[in-house]
């Protein structure tokens, strides 16, 4: 049978020599059997208590801001996919996202005009006004080299459950390699029908109950701070096509599996499909903070060649648990990194989920995009 809850791993056991074999072995049925887990006890490398209470009141204070002021910030602004995006604008698996959000990253500057166009992925974020939150921007910006220094002693630690060297992806990333960052924020059924919220995008509207349609992300690994307690809004498809529940536990991160990684290890690790349920009536607003850990865009390489037969065997017996029916996810670029650049994928993935920005800056690409599914 598949998998029927999310493991929780504690870090800490990672970190003591006699302990850290039957971390690895946690975590080693983590990204094979489920693609998801939790993740506890990682302050001593990642972000502190604080640096969460801080990213959470900057949150808060973001969505609290005038729309006049997060409209200035607006992802339209931004060839790079950086910025603001107000409620029911944004599309998964062909129906309308019922959340607002801002995208952010470690800044880089924009790329030149010879260089790939799926580069222009990266480039400067578009900050609200600092005059009406003096904080935000330096907060993120901590907040975002913290889950650095988290994702990089976790990446050798997949490395290691998987048995191959832990160095073994570190010729994925580049110098200042960007990752990235939403703050996303789900109203409830109750306030969706005060505010008789449309959608910007589609012909749909939320009876759909969609927060975030079923998707698997497209990067490496992907690490979420559920800030508000919303137990049944956050679910894993397993394969068998059942919905199980990520559960809200204080002081835990959930981690998930990218199609990158997938993609990097032979299809080993599970990129498994998740949703985001708009929350019940009268639960308040959902409030998330994924950080995602990602790959040097012209990344075109062999996946790892050295991963045991043993633990090859193990993803032979998942898959054999896997029914067809159980996906129903809409149409996604999977990376092929021995085909084309892994740039190129996600590139296309933002060019589908955003497709205000991409008819504003890539019209060509969008109308290629729209004709592949």
């Amino acid at each position: 049978m598949s998998f029927n809850e999310i493991p929780s791993l504690d870090l800490s056991l990672a970190l003591d020599p006699s302990t850290k074999p039957q971390f690895l072995q946690q975590l080693r049925y983590a990204l094979i059997d489920v693609g998801f887990l939790l993740l506890k006890n990682y302050e001593s490398v990642g972000p502190s208590p604080d640096d969460f209470q801080s990213i959470k009141h900057q949150t808060e204070a973001f969505f609290r801001l005038p729309q006049s002021v997060k409209d200035g910030c607006s992802m339209l602004n931004s060839r790079h996919f950086l910025g603001y995006n107000k409620l029911a604008n944004e599309i998964t698996s062909k129906h309308t996202d019922w959340r607002e959000q801002v995208d952010l990253a470690n800044e880089l500057p924009a790329p030149g005009a010879d260089e790939p166009i799926y580069r222009n992925i990266e480039g400067p974020n578009e900050w609200p006004d600092a005059s009406h939150i003096p904080e935000f921007k330096p907060v993120v910006l901590n907040y975002i080299s913290n889950m650095n220094r988290l994702a990089t002693v976790f990446r050798k630690l997949v490395c290691e459950a998987l048995e191959v060297p832990a160095d073994s992806m570190d010729g994925y990333f580049k110098p200042n390699q960007q990752t990235k960052m939403k703050i996303v924020a789900y109203p409830d059924v109750s306030q969706l029908k005060q505010e008789s919220s449309k959608s910007n995008v589609l012909d749909d509207d939320f009876s759909t109950g969609q927060g975030c349609g079923p998707h698997r992300d497209s990067d490496l690994l992907t690490y979420i701070f559920q800030v508000t307690n919303h137990q049944n809004s956050l679910q894993v498809q397993n394969f068998q096509g059942k919905w199980i529940t990520v559960p809200f536990i204080p002081n835990t991160l959930v981690v998930n599996v990218g199609q990158t990684l997938e993609a990097i290890t032979q299809g080993v690790c599970k990129a498994t499909i998740h949703r985001v349920v708009i929350p019940e009536p009268g639960t308040g607003t959902r409030i998330s903070v994924p950080f995602f850990q990602t790959i040097d865009l012209d990344s075109k390489k062999s996946m790892l060649d050295n991963i045991p037969a043993r633990v090859l065997q193990l993803k032979e017996e998942r898959d054999a648990k896997i029914k067809d029916w159980a996906v129903d996810t809409g149409f996604q670029f999977t990376p092929e990194i021995d085909k084309y650049p892994v740039g190129h994928y996600v590139f296309r993935n933002r060019i589908k989920s955003h497709q205000d920005v991409a008819a504003k800056w890539y019209p060509d690409i969008l109308q290629d995009v729209l004709s592949s599914y």
